[in-house]
């Protein structure tokens, strides 16, 4: 559909606009003025600052708004043309102004729908450099929607139980358009000045300091707004609410830190506001930078309304509320949350805020530094979390598991559709990214990275904008001055060969004598292509021998791409051992020659302490990873496991659960297979149960509460103490919620419940049910326990909610572990789900905020379908409600496929010997 407009048609279109919210990609231009054959704009006008009003009754529960936006544009190509982004936005009145303020006569204004352009016909030839223009539109708009994104409504009920509303915004990535008309690229940076009319008792914050409040007529007032610094469309932001805050005030230089939340949450923001402090000083210190504004606010908005997890509006960061609050009962799992999620925005506003990318092709330059830094430095602000080392058993883990497909893209990807740009935002910007930046960090040396992230920062800020090679550039030149790389070798080279090409590298070493001898292939889980893989990357290889670490982090040497083979000479003493990737800080995956892979499992199972525990997680994951893409060599595999019943460290334990997860996800379906995997299982678990108990310990940490809950999962069923616990936590529900519950009750009342009968299921279900439609339960932490629980229920959970529902409004962190609990441990046939699912997407509009996230269900849903029968009902789904990810879910039951036919038999076979059964 294509709507023409002259000067006077706008507010005859607000209805059939505001209806119609384009969804679908139509392949054909306007009919008149140009066809766009990109989503691109085309730049020939750019803004040089926008002066943006809005009028709000939020206070009062309506959610139309009034606005007027006055875009100052150079003219850098001479055009008739003014192309900018507009959607939902009701066009009122339109004008055009030249420097001296005299009207430019235009001819109309189109809105081409499909790449969601506004384009204004002007009666005369604007010339390239002839001054700047103003143009200014009058608009109306709705926070009435249910997407989740742009300018939007939500909501909670205050202490007498009456509903509040609130508005907020999320941009992020090409949804600033949705709420005002604008220049909607991250490229494009400029300023802005902002200013907000709410209600009296009500407040508006924006990305900049609050200059002054004017009251008006109506019981409303005029909040103004500083000038903003130079930034992109999708970091304005806005919050219209009655939340209240604490703050704390730093000097020298001056920064307001406050977190704002609904007024009965007040008590839970001391935390947030003090880890962000500590981190905010941690950060200026480490980058060598200053933040730019002197106030950074938290917003804490309810978990039903706020699908994105955080966002890093400069100045103005969004959570949700699950994120950030924190009583001190919680203990330090809670206290990594919430250092984490903050230590992520707050890195953003250097990196993505200060430096933007010049195009979503660079989205990694964002995100993978937010997902490094925020386990780096969290660990100079926080250095009781330990936090550098949960970056191996997160990021680093996620990344080796996401990018050992065929389909997988590399880091640098041109996309330039909604849809497309919605995908980026994947485990390859944010873990892969993070993992490379990583290993050049320990490459180069922390010193000399760092020094390269200065030069970065500095040499850029000022422009603002960036693409990779603005990187390498910084990184090569603290790289020379330092005389860290070989003269020969190129930064841009080195780097250009991680971020450019899809893919894991597969090391492969091999031993004669003294002697080592490296190749490279790419890794895939899969079978490879009929035609052979051409990546080949700069491999920085490390190693340790119990008396030599002098390479441990810094490379031995960089493995060049292309080359057949490598050969390294490495001097050892008599028994000594040498450990390749020992810390985990290179990004790739290791095949040792059958000889040295036994020698390295003979040691591990006979002292496992000689290696470091980043080195034996590493052993771990490789050895399993790639006899799994092989199909054999399991009596090695579950002789090295078998170590595990003595391993007592949290970095190789949780590698490890992250592969017993994965084995019993994909033996779901194989009685036999899985019951073996499970005593096998139940046996390298059962020391570390009777070591930690089921019961948390005052002050525990937050590793130790991590172990615990690992091993009552993996081993409780076999212990007559820990069955006794998971009927009392059972019991504990039944008897009454409970402000605080750690994840170590939650793994007992899992347990608790397969084991109690039918009977007892059930009415546990309706307590459940109950508690979670009481008013009085005002704790999201005790109400998040209680939803969790629901997967722990199996069947009897779609008496409180429907599957599809319930798995659409967890995160993607409970979604995970809720489908493992669904399929794996409470046995829900995958038809039951997937209908779900199907029900509740056919109830729902195309502007849903189910559609941003029912491609991440499908593909996590996907992992355990092994079927025909469940194959065939999943492609349904995918084909009807995301068929853009069609290959990729076709891609994933192949695999699925192929894995179950490659390992099961010589699994089985392997695991019945070793158990002797």
């Amino acid at each position: 559909m294509k709507k023409l407009c002259g000067l006077s048609c706008g507010v005859l279109l607000l209805s059939a606009f505001v209806a119609v919210v384009p969804s679908g990609v139509q392949a054909r231009g306007l009919k008149s003025g140009r066809a766009f054959d990109t989503f691109r704009l085309p730049n020939s006008t750019v803004p040089t600052h926008y002066t943006l009003r809005l009028d709000t009754d939020v206070h009062r529960g309506v959610f139309d708004y009034t606005g007027n936006v006055q875009i100052r544009i150079n003219v850098v190509e001479s055009t008739n043309q003014i192309v900018l982004h507009s959607l939902r936005n009701v066009i009122t009145h339109l004008e055009l102004r030249n420097s001296a303020g005299l009207k430019i006569a235009y001819k109309n204004y189109e809105f081409d729908e499909e790449k969601e352009f506004l384009v204004i016909n002007v009666a005369t030839t604007l010339q390239a450099n002839s001054g700047t223009y103003t143009l200014e539109i009058d608009f109306t708009n709705s926070i009435d929607r249910n997407d989740q994104a742009g300018f939007y409504r939500s909501s909670y009920e205050d202490d007498e139980g009456v509903t509040r509303y609130l508005g907020l915004t999320q941009f992020e990535s090409v949804d600033a358009r949705t709420s005002f008309p604008c220049y909607d690229e991250p490229g494009i940076k400029t300023t802005y000045d902002i200013f907000i009319v709410c209600g009296i008792e009500y407040h508006a914050r924006s990305n900049a300091p609050l200059l002054g409040i004017q009251l008006m007529e109506g019981g409303k007032k005029l909040s103004t707004f500083a000038r903003t610094p130079r930034m992109q469309t999708y970091l304005v932001a806005w919050l219209v609410s009655d939340f209240v805050y604490e703050r704390e005030v730093l000097s020298q230089p001056q920064l307001a830190v406050a977190t704002w939340a609904k007024p009965s949450s007040a008590h839970l923001l001391t935390y947030s506001v003090d880890a962000s402090t500590r981190f905010m000083r941690a950060m200026e210190e480490y980058f060598g930078q200053q933040y730019s504004m002197s106030k950074i606010d938290n917003v804490a908005i309810k978990d039903a309304d706020y699908s994105a997890g955080a966002m890093e509006n400069w100045g103005l960061v969004t959570y949700r509320e699950s994120a950030i609050f924190y009583e001190p009962e919680q203990g330090e799992a809670r206290q990594v949350g919430v250092v984490t999620i903050v230590g992520h925005e707050f890195t953003h506003q250097f990196f993505g805020n200060l430096l933007a990318p010049k195009w979503w092709s660079y989205l990694w330059l964002n995100e993978g530094f937010a997902r490094l830094y925020q386990y780096y430095v969290g660990d100079i602000s926080h250095p009781e979390l330990n936090l550098r080392q949960r970056f191996i058993t997160g990021p680093l883990q996620a990344a080796l598991r996401a990018d050992d497909s065929l389909t997988v893209r590399p880091m640098t990807y041109y996309i330039d559709t909604r849809q497309g740009i919605s995908r980026l935002f994947d485990s390859i910007a944010y873990d892969k990214s993070a993992s490379v930046l990583r290993m050049m960090n320990y490459a180069l040396g922390e010193r000399t990275f760092q020094k390269g992230l200065r030069y970065y920062i500095q040499q850029n800020k000022d422009h603002g904008v960036v693409e990779e090679s603005n990187l390498f550039d910084s990184i090569a030149q603290a790289a020379e001055e330092d005389a860290v790389l070989p003269i020969s070798l190129s930064m841009q080279e080195i780097f250009g060969s991680w971020s450019n090409q899809p893919g894991v590298p597969l090391v492969k070493i091999r031993r004669d004598g003294d002697e080592y001898y490296f190749t490279q292939e790419r890794y895939v889980a899969a079978d490879p292509p009929a035609e052979p893989f051409t990546n080949a990357w700069w491999i920085p290889i490390s190693y340790s021998t119990p008396s030599d670490a002098t390479f441990e982090m810094l490379p031995a040497f960089w493995m060049p791409p292309n080359v057949s083979e490598v050969a390294y000479t490495i001097a050892t003493a008599e028994g000594e051992t040498v450990s390749f990737n020992p810390l985990s800080t290179g990004y790739y995956r290791i095949e040792y020659d059958e000889a040295m892979l036994q020698e390295l499992v003979e040691r591990m199972n006979t002292d496992h302490t000689a290696f470091k525990a980043p080195a034996r997680a590493r052993l771990v994951d490789d050895t399993l990873n790639i006899a799994h893409s092989r199909g054999g060599n399991y009596a090695v595999v579950l002789q090295l496991l078998n170590y595990l019943a003595k391993e007592t460290e949290y970095v190789p334990w949780m590698v490890a659960y992250d592969n017993l997860r994965h084995l019993q996800t994909r033996l779901r379906s194989n009685a036999k297979a899985s019951g073996l995997l499970q005593t096998f299982v139940e046996k390298l678990a059962a020391p570390m149960l009777e070591k930690y108990g089921v019961d948390q310990g005052l002050g525990d940490s937050a590793s130790v509460q991590e172990l615990r809950t690992i091993a009552i999962e993996l081993a409780c069923s076999a212990s007559e103490s820990c069955q006794a616990g998971a009927q009392s936590a059972v019991n504990s529900v039944a008897r009454g919620v409970k402000r605080h519950y750690s994840a170590s009750e939650g793994a007992l009342l899992c347990s608790g419940l397969r084991q109690v009968n039918a009977d007892q299921r059930k009415a546990f279900v309706e307590q459940i049910s109950h508690a979670l439609v009481d008013k009085n339960l005002d704790n999201i932490f005790a109400r998040q326990y209680l939803e969790q629980s629901l997967s722990c229920t199996g069947l009897d959970m779609t008496k409180v909610e429907s599957y599809g529902k319930y798995l659409f409004a967890l995160s993607e962190t409970d979604r995970s572990k809720a489908l493992h609990r669904l399929f794996v441990e409470s046995k829900v046939p995958l038809a039951d789900v997937v209908e779900s699912l199907q029900s509740e997407l056919s109830q729902r509009t195309s502007n849903s905020v189910y559609r941003t996230n029912i491609p991440k269900v499908l593909l996590e849903v996907a992992r355990y379908v092994t079927e025909p029968s469940e194959m065939e009902l999943l492609n349904s789904a995918t084909a009807t409600y995301a068929p853009w990810i069609a290959p990729e879910i076709k891609e994933q039951l192949a695999a699925n496929r192929r894995w179950l036919d490659r390992n099961v038999e010589p699994l089985v076979d392997a695991l019945t010997r070793f158990l002797n059964v």
